[in-house]
């Protein structure tokens, strides 16, 4: 049996570690209907920050609610 090569054990190694410390979230938007949004995203100097920063804007608004 032929020893896996470094790139192949790197990639096994970096897959597992992926799998084990991050979670992956997938969105679709369709070109015709969400045109809008689309644009809006892609003004964004980063989606990723910017959708976490309205979710974690959420997450507040609906702590103060809660303990209100």
């Amino acid at each position: 049996m032929k020893k896996p090569d470094k790139y192949r054990r790197k990639l096994d190694y970096n897959n597992a570690y992926n799998r084990e410390n991050y979670r992956s979230f997938s969105v679709r938007f369709d070109i015709k209907d969400e045109k809008k949004i689309i644009r809006w995203l892609e003004k964004q100097p980063g989606v990723k920050s910017y959708i976490t920063g309205l979710i974690e804007a959420d997450m507040k608004k609906a702590a103060k609610k809660r303990s209100a």
